[in-house]
């Protein structure tokens, strides 16, 4: 493992309280400084941070081969735990684990670089990435390579002089790991600000080139013909090529005949006041985030829209969700829509992801209930992870507890299904024990 001579510093939150409590500098070249020189302890931040995971990886591993625990078996979790507590998803944690395991082993110049300041940990993660599937041998030599290179490039022209690299010491690796990466094609979606989203494909560059160039070619024709006018606006604004090109995207995956009437099934959660009347408190969409109220009511007047309203009911002081009305749906699917609802994306902490399975909170086989108070939204690695060794999860409707194998215990609150506008009047508290629900708030499912 790559070493480094350090200070005698055991307390690392001495360093975080200090920089904490700088001052400003007093001059602007004095403020250019200080930039480049925080920088650069964030680069440094972030190897100390590689070391210490690698460290804890490898007590890891070395306390599970001590206690009996199959190989196979062993490090299940530690991505999750290093996740929880960098606040980050699963899924990062993971990146980070195997950035540490990289620089502690296999780039050490690299890790020298990071450690000096000179690269970010986001070139670092470039480096590992990018070498990941070379042997130890291939990588080391790969490291040193670029040495030369390393804070001099930004981070596109690292990472194809890495490739470069690379390739050039393994061409029947490299084939097999394009070969390989091809298998991994897939399509996600993720918020964007403004209401908007990236709908992202991964494929093979050949057809993402075709399609890119057959959208910018339509486009480009329906401009010069004069086209430019979507149907579907009534205020019959022209569109630029780039606009042409997003709808042409959307009309031809969901085969609409325009881009506005997409075939799907969302939750949209509105207020009374919202929906009825004149509200202004932003509507809420399931798993993504705020939207308009004038934008959902505009949703809900597609003529080719199929909506049904649903009445969700909340308490008056939190306003957390305490009941859902389904008339048309068995029990089981009202409280899977309920808490998913409640919880809107993976319940664990810092973990965004889409909510996959319902998970009981106690086990089944501990003697866990299918209810309300027994439930948590989580994704499938957030599911998995809870079942390895060590790792508890408690809690109720209001909060989720996770402990983690070290002991660490990491809390979410569950947050109400609109957020809280102090500016508005609220209702007065209920004055008896029957007086527990508040005017209902819709949730409006949309489907084609």
């Amino acid at each position: 493992m790559t070493t480094i001579s350090t200070p005698p510093v055991t307390d690392v939150t001495v360093l975080r309280d200090v920089v904490g409590v700088l001052e400003p500098a007093d001059s602007q070249a004095g403020a250019i400084d200080r930039i480049r020189q925080l920088e650069e302890l964030k680069a440094a931040c972030a190897a100390a941070q590689a070391r210490e995971t690698a460290s804890f990886a490898a007590m890891r591993a070395q306390d599970e081969a001590a206690r009996g625990v199959a190989k196979v078996r062993r490090g299940k979790g530690l991505d999750a735990e290093v996740g929880l507590a960098r606040r980050d998803s699963p899924a990062r944690g993971a990146r980070h684990v195997q950035l540490a395991q990289a620089l502690s082993t296999d780039l050490p110049k690299t890790y020298a670089a990071l450690s000096a300041g000179q690269v970010s940990e986001e070139q670092a993660q470039i480096v590992a990435s990018e070498t990941s599937w070379l042997t130890s041998a291939h990588r080391q030599k790969v490291d040193r390579l670029i040495a030369a290179t390393l804070g001099t490039v930004g981070p596109r022209r690292l990472a194809a002089t890495v490739r470069f690299h690379a390739q050039h010491l393994d061409q029947h690796g490299a084939v097999a790991r394009l070969a390989k990466a091809t298998s991994q094609r897939r399509v996600s979606v993720r918020p964007a600000p403004d209401n908007m989203a990236y709908l992202t494909a991964l494929v093979p560059m050949s057809q993402a080139v075709a399609c890119f160039a057959a959208l910018r070619r339509d486009a480009t024709t329906m401009v010069g013909t004069g086209q430019t006018t979507d149907p579907t606006d009534p205020t019959g604004q022209p569109r630029i090529r780039d606009q042409i090109m997003a709808d042409l995207f959307v009309q031809r995956v969901t085969g609409q005949h325009s881009a506005a009437a997409v075939p799907a099934e969302v939750q949209v959660v509105m207020t009374a006041e919202s929906l009825f009347g004149d509200g202004q408190t932003p509507a809420w969409l399931t798993g993504h985030g705020p939207i308009p109220t004038a934008t959902a009511k505009t949703w809900l007047t597609n003529p080719e829209a199929q909506i049904f309203l649903r009445r969700v009911f909340t308490r008056p002081t939190d306003h957390q969700l305490v009941g859902l009305e389904s008339a048309s749906r068995a029990f089981p699917a009202g409280l899977r829509r309920m808490i998913i609802l409640r919880d809107d994306t993976c319940r664990t902490p810092y973990c965004d992801a889409t909510i996959q399975h319902l998970d009981h909170l106690n086990p089944v086989r501990d003697g866990g209930t299918t209810s309300w108070d027994n439930a948590s939204g989580l994704c499938a690695g957030c599911n998995q992870t809870k079942e390895n060794t060590g790792w508890h999860h408690t809690g109720d409707p209001e909060q989720l507890n996770v402990t983690t194998p070290t002991g660490h215990c990491y809390t979410t609150n569950t947050t109400p299904v609109l957020p809280e506008i102090p500016s508005e009047t609220r209702p007065p508290p209920p004055t008896s024990s029957t007086d527990c629900y508040t005017t209902p708030t819709p949730v409006i499912t949309i489907a084609a």
